[in-house]
């Protein structure tokens, strides 16, 4: 069943990472925004956390937008907040929408 778009309330920018030369012989990662997309974000209960396998990341965050390109090596921004992509699900393999497990990180 599709998700009603009147749910996705938020606006997101999937990141992708580029190598750069630091002009010392290494190279950096840099982040840059290759496009928004309208979204829902909704945090993880503590429960939900916990059950989880321990050997797999921690996750914070479900994002649910429209079926798009996005890879595990992408990153979404939130105004301020920036997510690692942990799993991307894509429920009954519809492409109706997806669902996005994500990890909040501190940095940007």
């Amino acid at each position: 069943m599709p998700i009603s778009r009147g749910l996705f309330n938020q606006t997101l920018a999937l990141q992708t990472a580029t190598l750069a030369d630091d002009g010392m012989g290494s190279r950096t990662k840099t982040w840059a925004d290759q496009g928004s997309f309208r979204a829902r974000i909704s945090p993880l209960s503590a429960q939900e956390r916990l059950l989880q396998d321990k050997a797999t990341m921690t996750t914070t965050h479900k994002i649910y937008c429209d079926s798009m390109t996005v890879t595990p090596e992408d990153r979404i921004r939130w105004g301020t907040f920036y997510f690692e992509i942990v799993a991307i699900i894509n429920p009954s393999e519809a492409y109706h929408h997806l669902e996005i497990m994500a990890r909040e990180i501190n940095y940007p």
